[in-house]
């Protein structure tokens, strides 16, 4: 068969030979196929595609891996139930800042974030009234700072409020909100920063590194961070006692006439991720005589599983060491466990309990009705050295000078916020003092410095820390904070605190490595 010729007078056909494109049609053919299916699947499947999902829970914050993480200024409460009222307070003086900072002429502002778990499940040490605590505390040090020249004028402060979450992930996703906040919001300092264990050692490391070398170059200031391992972290500062402190006053008030010839068994979680456990055991064996143990330390790692079976099968071997104290460098969450089988143990003589700061949650914790009920005939006394207490403020108030306390008496920001709020756990005087920190070191900045015009950096609040020491100490509400060259406060005053048999909480004293914390006569080097 012959084509026809093209018809060389039409343009649109062919009547003449075979078509030059024709020639190639098994190519073309399959081109033209494969079209025709991608526009029906186009057209077919393109209605029942599944949207993108949307993981923003609130600006600045994001859901990662099922939790709601990141940075918010009070607009969000991780936790509306337990925080919504105080997050509320501080978005609300936020705005007030930045209004007040947006006039013609108006003061500069800087902001410091308040960083920590804001949610707790059963496995964590805080519970939700300790938290809640925390971020009342560190309220009424911004409106103190805000609305007083008790601790200078300017820069005004915003506080922004950060969940790290549980997890690598979260706390990611929330170091990334920071990153990109950090100009936008004139970011110089992070507070609080949980609890003192190998995660958060690498979550402050980011925080205070070099910008050039992936950090943050933000200052950190920890509110409960005792562990004496995190000396070794540029840039952080801490406003608690390190372990080797409170277990130096521990052994200091066990040298006390009463118990001094008392025969004292250590047992320590061995958990290889608590670096709160581990140096505060080592602190206290090194601070004690070797001739008061009786006998080896008691071990048992809380992050396997049986705790409570292990406690139990102990109080033979405790008894056949007679002990007379028990110093219990655990979590508090961990020593109602401990303290339930006491009462059963096969020996009746009298017993003390010691044990270090984190103890000051236990009254909020499950298994509280446990403690009380060992405790209640008096044959087991339970005392800790918790990191501040009210009952300081009487039983030694030379250590407890300035405005710091005045912020939680009658009449004071807290009192007046918070009116229904108990002081007992310390927590809420501890976050006032670690933001409280962070204020004096940025308006000590700006004061110094003659030509920012009130605009101060992370980095020149890193290097400020060096000068808060001697007559420069910050009177916390906890006591004087006079910070030695590894970040550390010297000489921090050390209330010993015993939780009663009806769970009332009191002050026995109120002592210090060395037996005296400093004072505003003697406010150290």
């Amino acid at each position: 068969m012959q084509w026809p010729r093209r018809n060389q007078g039409h343009r649109s056909g062919w009547v003449g030979e075979l078509p030059p494109w024709w020639k190639r049609w098994p190519g073309n053919a399959l081109c033209l196929v494969g079209a025709v299916l991608l526009v029906a699947g186009v057209v077919i499947w393109g209605p029942w595609r599944e949207p993108p999902v949307d993981t923003a829970c609130a600006a600045g914050v994001q859901r990662v891996e099922g939790v709601c993480v990141g940075v918010t200024d009070g607009s969000f409460a991780f936790d509306e139930k337990n925080l919504g009222d105080v997050f509320g307070k501080i978005r609300a003086e936020n705005e007030r800042v930045s209004a007040a900072s947006a006039k013609q002429g108006g003061p500069s502002n800087v902001g410091i974030v308040y960083l920590m778990k804001m949610v707790p499940d059963d496995k964590d040490t805080n519970t939700p009234d300790s938290i809640r605590h925390e971020i009342e505390g560190a309220y009424a040090a911004q409106h103190e700072a805000n609305h007083s020249s008790k601790y200078g004028d300017t820069p005004l402060i915003r506080l922004l409020l950060a969940d790290i979450g549980d997890g690598p992930a979260q706390a990611a996703a929330t170091l990334e909100q920071l990153r990109q906040r950090t100009a936008a919001d004139r970011l110089v300092a992070v507070t609080g920063l949980g609890t003192s264990t190998q995660a958060t050692e690498s979550l402050i490391r980011t925080i205070t590194r070099p910008e050039n070398e992936g950090g943050l170059q933000l200052a950190a200031v920890g509110a409960l961070l005792t562990a004496d391992t995190l000396s070794k972290v540029p840039g952080l500062v801490r406003v608690a006692p390190v372990n080797s402190d409170e277990a130096a006053a521990a052994a200091a008030f066990l040298a006390q006439p009463e118990y001094a010839k008392k025969r004292v068994l250590v047992i320590q979680d061995e958990s290889a991720k608590d670096q709160y456990t581990k140096t505060l055991a080592a602190g206290f064996l090194k601070a004690l005589p070797k001739n008061r143990l009786a006998g080896r330390t008691e071990l048992y790692d809380s992050s396997q599983g049986g705790v409570a079976t292990a406690f139990k099968t102990r109080m033979a071997n405790i008894c056949a060491k007679k002990p007379d104290v028990i110093f219990f460098a655990g979590r508090g969450i961990d020593l109602p466990r401990f303290l339930a089988p006491l009462k059963d143990r096969p020996c009746t003589e009298p017993l003390l309990v010691v044990s270090g700061d984190d103890a000051s949650q236990t009254a909020q914790a499950k298994g509280f009705d446990d403690i009380k009920g060992t405790l209640s005939d008096g044959n087991v006394r339970l005392v800790y050295t918790g990191l501040a207490h009210p009952g300081g403020w009487d039983r030694m108030p030379e250590a407890y000078p300035g405005w710091g306390r005045r912020t939680f008496s009658e009449g004071g920001v807290y009192r007046t916020h918070f009116s229904e709020e108990a002081l007992d756990d310390g927590q809420a005087i501890m976050g006032h003092d670690a933001v409280l920190t962070a204020i004096s070191a940025v308006r000590l900045v700006a004061d110094a410095s003659e030509t920012n015009n009130g605009k101060v950096s992370g980095s020149e609040v890193i290097q400020i820390w060096r000068s808060l020491h001697g007559v420069k100490a910050v009177s916390g509400a906890s006591g004087l904070i006079s910070l030695g060259n590894d970040g550390s406060p010297e000489r921090k005053a050390v209330p010993i605190i015993e939780i009663g048999a009806d769970g009332a909480v009191r002050t026995l004293a109120v002592t210090a490595r060395g037996g005296k914390p400093l004072t505003e006569k003697d406010p150290g080097p």
